[in-house]
């Protein structure tokens, strides 16, 4: 190595640099790039002096210190040479003087003045480099104070440049990361790269002064083609200290320009293309949620990120051809090193994102009515009341939140991709119960493009669709309530709703029906109540002058519509909200009858007929499934009801682990306040809300008795009504008490008052509880987990399994087989595609069948006969849940046991006590080559006297509606799939001429040697409505919006000139003030030794005679 000139702005090095040791190893040159260092520098310089490895060299580079640091550096390394420049200059363009300072180097070591290298480093770095052929390499980074924890030992990024450290900053070094791997990046605290490969990337980016150049020069070494390669037997202390030197707002500012600049310039155009709106959608959020958390300065920073690029326009083309001439690696592949999903806001959620990056608050206030509500004092209690159980809600949940939820009951798995679920809603063909022709769920749609919008983050996606609705059943019962005129009020609803336990039941049983209910139903009664048009949802009924509030109008349209949404939205979850909303209006009609007041119940009624006609239309053609030919109303309302619950545990919600307690009775005691003191409309729609209360505890109560025969969902699903109807009852109870109490003497009536205030604060005490695991109770593992091994062992984690048990064990939609068994089937393990039951097919008749065979002793083949169906495995569960994780023994009818042990070819497999495992030994595969002329029986029972010895699997990974096989050649090829208009077989292009087997298995004689497929090929007219269904929902959406624009137009249009406001008197406050009053004449009239119980008895005596008619 020979060193070059030095530049005319550097001083005289410290001592002159040795050359290489000619013939010896590669040469190195570490780059210390420095700038008004602190006291560590003489700790970090001595960890180069003590390399075990010999050709190094050490080129220190001062980017504008206050005072020159070659006498230091002298002082501890007197061979190495400083470079300096005036003025201050990034990290990246100090660090690329290098290039002109070195010459015949075969490697650059660049370094932070802050990090401390551990004596072999170098070696292991170099050695490494020659082993794997890495371009770019880092040391395992640990905290400068405690090198027990690790800081980096490299990364991914998301599609938008986000980092996704591969150890979390501070995780305890426990030897988990110390295997050498590919990184997209290495953090560049200390970074060896090549130095040919140094030169032709260009060095750093000139233009990225601090922050996000390590990104960057990774990304571009990519992209020439060079490995990134983490060494972790490579160690060093990084200190960190540039936050000493640098404010916060500088440091955040330029990583947000930084990360859109590596993005404007490392994509090719194609990507950009597909990847800059969705950066530009996720930086519109981010910048959203700093404004409404009230920091507006990061708010600001993100947009401003891409103005300051969108300045640089030159500098960035400049980069992009650049980055052109070296390309020699395709984006697609690139991407490969790039994590799925959002890095920025997966960090957030889990709450990585650190004070550097400004992380967003709490949200600001949310309105000028509560701002101005909030200055009374018991306003402040009861919003400080709501937001205490809100903030249980969420803490009770912060393990589910940020560690993986379990495929725990219906809470299923989604599949690793996006676009799979979406491919599995286009096609015609259906898995479960065997497989047949039927329209998909509107689900998979859904989640698959809740998949895409959390950029391909699934675990996400599955965490939104299904911790999302919490949130949202409170969110539904304040808008519920807030029409009622009181913050209080809304605030009392809101704590009953979020305190009862159905949703915390439903979570630990694994319902995610249940928790689609609790979401919902809140919203279909407020569609219902402003159906009727009556007070406080209504102008109608407004006799009272202390109701005369504000009501928006909505047209019965718009309501239709509303309702019709809310329930759609519902049913993609479980189409058992269809009936669980006429159920709803069932009870609000009772109680309009029994309150007396029959005006607007006909116009409910027909909102609810109009609004389900709506939600079957948004769900089309999946509705045809449901409704038409095979379709049944178990598959409408799930698994049937089984357990036999007590009238206490149904009014306290225990339908799983909470609700036990004597809180759980406290919201009884509240929700009847408005029976005993409400009045006017007050008093009429408490009795609304307790018929629909009442409503869903008597059909349980009913199917208790034996009274219902028909199946039923959960019981949760069924008592998210009564939850709602407590809720809004005490809401309307709190404003009873500000209202109609006054109008009553002193009595009893203010004693009830004060109970019931106290029983929603003790109810809602009864969430703290249950929030200590922060999971509530949900188990830490499954049946998939306990599954998983067989499959993967076998080599064949897509094999069919059937599914035989307790409907409520099974982790998919069932349908039943005899007594209480019922039977599903999945390709691989369970997942969200497995949720939904769907219609009966031929093949499930088929299943059927064969295992009556099995029951009845009438073959011992079992395996046979269900093979040429594509089963490979048979599972009962036993538990809901793994033993070590807490699952409770509930082992299967010994008939089902005796019969499946009883096959020749079944064959058990040892596995987790939650699972019995039974291997088919006479499967064959998917699709399987039978020698030529092998006489096969024309009915499925006929199998079992088939021996398949000799057969062949030719079977490829199977995909969404196609089996890829390869042919051996004069044989014949036997599908697991029907012979009807929808399959085909394909060979090397051409279509063969099939006929059957077994009576319906797709069969293709004499077929020659070659790659083939065999295909479903999904209707025109199926994929059409498909394809219309999100139309539909736009234009529904839409036509509501238009309809209540309208609406409100014409309202302006009408509406009376208002009268001037007169002053507003709080009667809380002033009843509250009353009773004080009251404390301290009876306190003082103790004091004087005066007793005035008797006048009050006499009043109390006069106002009985009064009720009797007397004067």
């Amino acid at each position: 190595m020979t060193a070059a000139p030095p530049p005319a702005d550097e001083s005289a090095p410290a001592a002159t640099a040795d050359p290489p040791v000619a013939g010896g190893a590669p040469a190195v040159v570490a780059v210390v790039v420095t700038r008004d260092p602190g006291p560590w520098f003489e700790e970090v310089l001595r960890s180069l002096a003590a390399q075990t490895y010999q050709s190094l060299s050490v080129l220190v580079v001062d980017a504008g210190s206050e005072e020159d640091p070659a006498p230091r550096v002298a002082a501890v390394l007197p061979r190495a040479r400083v470079a300096r420049q005036e003025g201050a200059t990034g990290y990246g363009a100090a660090a690329n003087r290098v290039l002109e300072a070195v010459e015949g180097a075969a490697f650059y070591l660049l370094c932070h003045d802050d990090v401390a290298l551990a004596p072999d480093a170098v070696r292991h770095l170099v050695e490494e480099a020659f082993r794997t052929n890495g371009g770019v390499l880092g040391p395992k980074l640990l905290d400068w104070h405690d090198p027990r924890r690790i800081r980096s030992v490299g990364g991914a990024i998301d599609k938008v440049g986000a980092p996704a450290p591969a150890a979390e900053p501070g995780e305890l070094d426990q030897e988990q990361h110390d295997a050498v791997r590919d990184v997209f990046y290495v953090a560049g605290g200390a970074t060896l790269v090549r130095a040919d490969l140094f030169r032709t990337l260009g060095g750093f980016d000139p233009g990225m002064t601090l922050h996000g150049d390590d990104v960057d020069l990774c990304w571009r070494a990519h992209i020439a083609g060079a490995r990134v390669v983490v060494v972790p037997a490579a160690q060093a202390r990084h200190l960190e200290a540039l936050a000493e030197r640098h404010p916060d707002d500088d440091r955040r500012r330029l990583q947000q320009r930084h990360r859109v600049r590596s993005l404007l310039t490392n994509y090719g155009p194609v990507h950009l293309l597909r990847v800059v709106p969705q950066a530009l959608v996720l930086t519109l959020l981010e910048a959203v949620f700093a404004v409404v958390g009230g920091r507006f300065r990061h708010g600001a920073e993100v947009v401003a990120a891409w103005t300051w690029n969108l300045g640089h326009l030159g500098g960035l083309r400049r980069r992009r051809k650049a980055n052109k001439a070296i390309r020699s690696v395709r984006d697609r592949e690139v991407r490969e090193l790039q994590v799925r999903g959002s890095a920025r806001l997966t960090a957030f959620l889990r709450g990585q994102v650190g004070p550097a990056d400004d992380r967003l608050g709490a949200l600001a206030e949310t309105g000028r009515d509560l701002s101005s509500a909030l200055r009374t004092p018991l306003t402040r209690v009861a919003v400080a009341a709501a937001g205490f159980t809100l903030l249980l809600m969420f803490l009770g949940s912060r393990n589910l939140l940020f560690q993986p939820l379990p495929s725990v009951g219906e809470l299923n798995a989604f599949p690793d991709s996006a676009l799979e679920l979406l491919r599995t809603h286009l096609s015609g063909w259906r898995t479960t119960a065997g497989g047949g022709t039927a329209p998909s769920p509107t689900g998979d749609g859904v989640f698959g493009l809740l998949g895409l919008a959390s950029l391909g983050s699934m675990g996400l996606a599955r965490k939104i669709a299904i911790l999302g609705l919490l949130p949202a059943g409170p969110l539904g019962i304040w808008r519920l309530s807030r029409p009622i005129g009181s913050i209080r009020a809304a605030a009392a609803a809101v704590v009953v709703y979020t305190a009862v336990p159905l949703p915390y039941n439903a979570l630990a049983d694994g319902s995610w029906a249940a928790l689609a209910a609790y979401a919902v139903v809140p919203w279909i009664v407020l569609g219902l109540a402003r159906s009727m048009r009556l007070a406080p949802w209504g102008r109608l009924d407004l006799d009272d002058a202390d109701t005369a509030h504000s009501v928006p109008p909505v047209s019965g349209l718009a309501r239709v519509l509303g309702l019709g949404l809310a329930i759609a939205l519902g049913a993609i979850v479980t189409p058992a909200i269809v009936p669980l909303a006429a159920l709803v209006a069932v009870g609000l009609a009772l109680g309009s009858l029994v309150a007396g007041r029959l005006a607007g119940v006909v116009r409910m009624l027909g909102t609810a007929v109009g609004g389900i006609a709506v939600a079957l239309v948004l769900h089309l053609p999946w509705t045809f499934s449901l409704l038409a030919d095979g379709g049944s109303w178990a598959a409408v309302v799930g698994a049937d009801e089984q357990a036999s619950r007590s009238l206490g545990q149904l009014l306290r919600f225990q339908t799983g682990p909470y609700g036990d307690t004597p809180f759980a009775w406290a919201f009884l005691v509240a929700a009847a306040l408005p029976l005993v003191i409400g009045r006017g409309w007050r008093l009429a729609w408490a009795v609304r809300a307790w018929f629909t209360a009442l409503a869903g505890w008597a059909v349980l109560v009913a199917v208790d008795e034996g009274w219902v025969t028909i199946p039923l969902p959960a019981s949760e699903v069924l008592l998210a009504p009564a939850a709602v109807g407590l809720a809004l009852s005490a809401g309307l109870g709190m404003a009873a008490f500000e209202v109609d109490l006054r109008h009553f003497r002193f009595g009893w009536r203010q004693l009830a008052s004060v109970v019931a205030a106290a029983a929603v604060i003790v109810g809602g005490l009864g969430l703290v509880s249950g929030s200590f695991d922060g999971r509530w109770k949900v188990p830490r593992g499954d049946l998939n987990r306990a599954l998983a091994p067989v499959l993967t062992a076998d080599g064949d984690p897509e094999a069919e399994v059937l599914w035989l048990g307790d409907p409520d064990l099974l982790p998919l939609g069932a349908h039943d087989y005899r007594d209480d068994v019922a039977l599903a089937t999945s390709e691989g393990l369970p997942d969200v595609r497995s949720r939904w039951a769907g219609p009966r097919f031929a093949s499930t008749d088929r299943l059927d069948q064969a295992l009556d065979l099995a029951v009845d002793r009438r073959t011992a083949r079992l395996g046979r006969i269900l093979g040429p169906q594509g089963v490979r495995y048979v599972v009962v569960p036993t538990s809901e849940v793994p033993e070590a994780f807490g699952g409770s023994d509930r082992p299967p009818p010994p008939w089902l046991v005796d019969a499946l042990e009883a096959q020749l070819d079944l064959e058990q497999v040892d596995t987790d006590r939650s699972l019995l495992v039974y291997r088919n030994t006479a499967w064959r595969g998917e699709v399987t080559a039978v020698p030529s002329g092998t006489e096969l029986p024309d009915a499925p029972s006929g199998a079992a006297a088939t021996d398949p010895e000799g057969w062949e699997d030719v079977a490829g990974e199977p995909e969404v509606g196609r089996v890829p096989f390869t042919a051996p050649g004069d044989t014949d090829v036997v599908a697991a799939v029907p012979a009807d208009d929808g399959w085909s077989m394909t060979v090397e292009g051409g279509e063969v001429e099939a006929d059957e087997a077994y009576g319906w298995a797709l069969r293709a004689p004499d077929v020659a040697a070659g790659p083939g497929e065999v295909s479903y090929a999904t209707g025109w007219g199926l994929r059409a409505l498909v394809l219309l269904q999100p139309v539909l929902w736009v234009l529904v959406l839409l036509a509501r919006n238009r309809a209540m624009a309208r609406a409100r137009g014409h309202d302006r249009d009408v509406a009376p000139v208002p009268e001037p406001a007169t002053p507003e008197v709080d009667p809380v406050e002033s009843a509250a003030a009353a009773v004080a009053g009251l404390a301290e004449r009876t306190a003082a009239a103790r004091r004087d030794g005066t007793d005035d119980t008797e006048e009050p008895a006499r009043r109390r005596g006069g106002r009985r005679r009064r009720r009797k008619g007397s004067p």
